[in-house]
């Protein structure tokens, strides 16, 4: 019995996959989760509560390890003296996010559904709380570093960091194979550096 109930989970979790990565969360139909798992509705509600449950199984575990590691690679570069961020901020920033890279590789599929199909869901704003988080960061390196730093307000920092993040996840929207996508975040970042050399 307990292989069966194992099986027939597998089988819901893999028509539930399909299903919100070809309709995206807000069209994704629970029958129809339920008809291509071989099971009814009843089923897929005995093992979650409800259609965003079951969507936050898939990339609930993998936003959190993108905030998680973003955050302690700013947390780590803050804490550190003044000197030593400004030598190594770039180098160390490119590094976080090859890592983030490798990780989002390992698990293409939920990032799909993180960043295409989430709408609807608690989900869809990850691209904007990692923009605001950056921003914060910024601003305090900016004033810690910067004479010119009040030149320089928040919205005009979160907005520029919102773009780099937007730009970031296109490797996501456009299906970029790994060695494309690592090409495209070079270029990425060398711009993004290039444009705030102007103001640090």
């Amino acid at each position: 019995m307990a292989l069966w109930v194992e099986e027939a989970t597998e089988n819901i979790l893999k028509a539930a996959k399909a299903e919100f990565m070809e309709c995206g969360f807000l069209n994704a139909s629970l029958r129809t989760i339920a008809a291509n798992a071989k099971t009814s509705p009843r089923s897929i509600y005995t093992r979650f509560s409800n259609k965003e449950e079951l969507f936050a199984f898939f990339v609930s575990k993998h936003m959190d390890y993108f905030y998680m590691t973003f955050k302690e690679y700013l947390n780590g570069m803050s804490g550190r003296p003044v000197a030593v961020q400004i030598a190594n901020r770039q180098g160390e920033s490119r590094h976080c996010l090859y890592e983030l890279t490798d990780y989002l590789y390992a698990n293409f599929d939920e990032f799909y559904l993180l960043i295409c199909c989430s709408e609807g869901t608690e989900f869809e704003n990850f691209i904007e709380e990692l923009a605001s988080i950056e921003a914060k960061h910024t601003i305090k390196f900016i004033n810690t570093i910067s004479p010119k730093s009040k030149e320089i307000d928040y919205d005009f920092i979160h907005f520029m960091s919102r773009a780099f993040f937007d730009g970031y996840f296109e490797i996501v929207r456009h299906r970029y194979d790994k060695n494309k996508a690592m090409d495209y975040i070079d270029k990425l970042i060398t711009f993004n550096e290039a444009g705030w050399s102007q103001f640090l």
